[in-house]
C-alpha cells in the first residue's frame, strides 16, 4: 500500500486551507484512496503506462529512460505539487521527500516507515477522524470529544464488527449518494456489455452445433453477471442461441462501449475463448472464424488476436510455460524482478530502432519485429500465469 493518497491531499489541504487542510487532507487521503481500490488503479496505470513508454520510445532515449526507470515517479510528484504549491522551496523540499517515499523501493527504512505509517491508520483512523473534527472545530471539548467517540469506534471495529452498524450506514449513502446518477450510468454500461456479450457468447457456443452446459457454464464463470440481471442476460442468451441473425448488432455495441480500450477488447476474444474451448478443450474450426470475425469487427489487431489464440490452442501446458521462459532465458524460479530486468533487457537488443539506424533491410527490421512480439508474447504469458496482469 502507498501513502500517495495521504501525502498527495495533505499538500494540497496545507497549502489551500493550512493545519486544518493539512489534518483532513491526510485522513480524507487514507479513506479514500490509499485504502481504496483507486491506489491499486493508479499503481496499474503507471504500471501500463511504463509498458507503453518503453515499446513506444527511439532506442537512444530508450537507455537513459531505462536507467532511471522506478526511480523517479515520486520525485516527478514532489516537483510538480512542491513547485506549483509552494515554489522554489517546494521544489526542493519534496523532490526529496518524493525520493525517499516513493522512489526508494529496495530501502529497509523507506519500508519500515510506509508500512508503520499504513498499520496506524488503518487501526486508529477513528479516533484520527475525531481529532481531526476537534480540531477543525476549533473547540477543546469536541476534540476531546471526538478523540473518546473514535477510540469507541475503532473498538467496535476492530473488535466486534458485528456491533457497529457499517451496512446500515453503506445501504443509507447508497440512497442518498449524489452521485447515484453517475453510478446508474456505469451499471447501465455494464448491463450493455455484459448483454452483448451474452449475445456473442450464445452465439460462439452454437458455431460448433449444440449449445452444452459446459459453454453455459464457462460463460457465467468469465462474467460476473449480479442476480438481479439474470433474467435479462438468459433471455438475450436464449434469443441469440436460437435467432438466425448475425453477430452485428452485438459487435455494434460492443465497439461502442470498449472504443479505445485495447486491454477490454482483449479480454472480450479471451473471455469467447474459454466458451468455445469449454466442452472440448479445443475451439472448433467454425467456432474458430467466428471469434476472428468478431475480432475483426471490434477492431482488435490480427496481432493481439493471434497471441490470445495461441494461448488456447491445445499443447502441453509444462512444456508451452518452459518455451515462454525459454524465450526470456531465464529459469522457471527466477523472481519477478529478474524476469522483467531480462525483458528490458531484450527489448534493448531486439528494439526496431536500433537496426534502423544501422540502416538495416526491411526485412530485418520484420525479423526484428517480429523477434520483439515474441518476447512481449512470453512476457506476458508468464506475468498472467504468475498472476501479476
Amino acid at each position: 500500500m502507498s501513502p500517495l493518497g495521504k501525502f498527495t491531499l495533505a499538500l494540497l489541504g496545507l497549502r489551500f486551507f493550512g493545519a486544518e487542510g493539512f489534518f483532513i487532507g491526510l485522513f480524507l487521503g487514507h479513506m479514500l484512496i490509499d485504502r481504496t481500490l483507486v491506489i491499486t488503479a493508479l499503481e496499474k496505470r503507471l504500471s501500463l503506462l511504463d509498458d507503453n513508454i518503453r515499446l513506444m520510445l527511439p532506442y537512444k532515449i530508450y537507455r537513459y529512460y531505462n536507467r532511471i526507470d522506478g526511480n523517479f515517479w515520486g520525485k516527478i510528484w514532489g516537483m510538480l505539487f512542491g513547485s506549483l504549491l509552494y515554489g522554489v522551496n517546494g521544489f526542493i523540499l519534496f523532490f526529496i521527500v518524493g525520493h525517499f517515499v516513493f522512489d526508494t523501493p529496495n530501502s529497509h527504512h523507506a519500508r519500515k516507515f510506509r508500512k508503520e505509517l499504513d498499520f496506524f491508520f488503518d487501526n486508529n483512523w477513528g479516533k484520527i477522524g475525531g481529532a481531526v473534527l476537534g480540531f477543525v472545530s476549533h473547540s477543546r471539548i469536541l476534540l476531546f470529544s471526538g478523540i473518546i467517540a473514535g477510540f469507541f469506534i475503532d473498538y467496535y471495529r476492530m473488535e466486534n464488527a458485528n456491533l457497529f452498524p457499517f451496512a446500515r450506514i453503506r445501504q443509507f449513502w447508497y440512497k442518498v449518494n449524489p452521485l447515484k446518477l453517475w453510478r446508474h450510468s456505469q451499471e447501465a454500461r455494464h448491463v450493455a456489455f455484459i448483454q452483448a456479450m451474452a449475445g456473442l457468447a450464445a452465439k460462439v457456443a452454437k458455431a460448433d452445433g449444440q449449445v452444452t452446459e459446459e459453454e453455459v457454464r464457462a460463460f457465467k464463470k468469465a462474467f460476473a453477471v449480479k442476480q438481479e440481471e439474470n433474467s435479462k442476460v438468459a433471455k438475450v442468451f436464449n434469443k441469440a442461441k436460437t435467432s438466425s441473425e448475425g453477430i452485428e448488432k452485438y459487435t455494434q455495441q460492443l465497439n461502442w462501449l470498449t472504443q479505445d480500450n485495447l486491454p477490454l477488447k482483449e479480454n472480450v476474444v479471451d473471455n469467447l475463448f474459454k466458451i468455445a474451448v469449454a466442452d472440448s478443450g479445443g475451439a472448433a474450426a467454425e467456432a474458430l472464424d467466428l471469434l476472428r470475425r468478431i475480432a475483426r469487427q471490434i477492431d482488435l489487431p490480427e496481432g493481439n488476436f493471434e497471441v490470445i489464440q495461441d494461448i488456447y490452442t491445445p499443447k502441453s501446458k509444462n512444456a508451452t510455460m518452459q518455451s515462454f521462459y525459454d524465450v526470456l532465458g531465464v529459469f522457471c524460479n527466477a523472481s519477478d524482478c529478474e524476469i522483467k530486468r531480462r525483458w528490458k533487457e531484450l527489448i534493448v537488443k531486439y528494439h526496431p530502432d536500433r537496426l534502423q539506424a544501422r540502416g538495416a533491410s526491411a526485412e530485418e527490421i520484420e525479423s526484428t519485429t517480429l523477434k520483439m512480439a515474441e518476447i512481449n508474447n512470453a512476457y506476458q504469458a508468464i506475468m498472467k500465469s504468475r498472476k501479476i496482469i
